[in-house]
């Protein structure tokens, strides 16, 4: 959906500035992932729409790796106990099996590759990723365009709560 819808929309009415532009819709209520918003305000957006859902659904957040920061996660977590049912949330657990790193892969559009050796081959790396409330692992079975797209933006916007994270 967020890859095809955009791109007949971009055929039938061109190309919209904030919406078809961007190669992808985001999905259901939650906010776009350009926005620059904190976890507070992303939880406090998307807030109303849960209960209007007769799909199921989710609330998630973008984070950088918080093992040395729990403190943080654990403060946005009750932020989201009192105003969505459903709350998820999303760090870097990707690994590489040439040199071993462990953290986030770098998202390009054609694909993950690993910071510190430049590892992409499939069969050598593990990367997982939330993609409409369900982890899975891209580098195995590869996102559409759109939604490679919407990760990527998403990956290079979660970097900016690093700093308001810590508490």
């Amino acid at each position: 959906m967020c890859d095809r819808f955009c791109r007949l929309d971009a055929a039938e009415f061109g190309l919209i500035p904030g919406v078809t532009d961007k190669s992808y819709y985001t999905n259901s209520f939650h906010l776009d992932v350009e926005k620059k918003v904190n976890p507070y305000q992303k939880l406090d957006f998307e807030a109303p729409y849960p209960p209007l859902s007769n799909g199921g659904f989710i609330c998630y957040g973008e984070y950088p790796n918080l093992q040395h920061n729990l403190k943080a996660l654990e403060d946005v977590w009750d932020y989201s106990y009192s105003r969505v049912p459903y709350y998820g949330t999303n760090t870097p657990i990707d690994e590489c099996y040439e040199c071993h790193f462990t953290g986030e892969f770098d998202c390009t559009s054609k694909g993950f590759t690993c910071p510190k050796c430049g590892n992409h081959e499939p069969s050598r790396v593990s990367v997982t990723r939330r993609v409409c409330g369900y982890l899975g692992s891209p580098d195995a079975r590869p996102f559409n365009a759109g939604k490679q797209e919407e990760v990527k933006t998403s990956r290079q916007a979660s970097g900016k709560w690093a700093i308001r994270l810590t508490l």
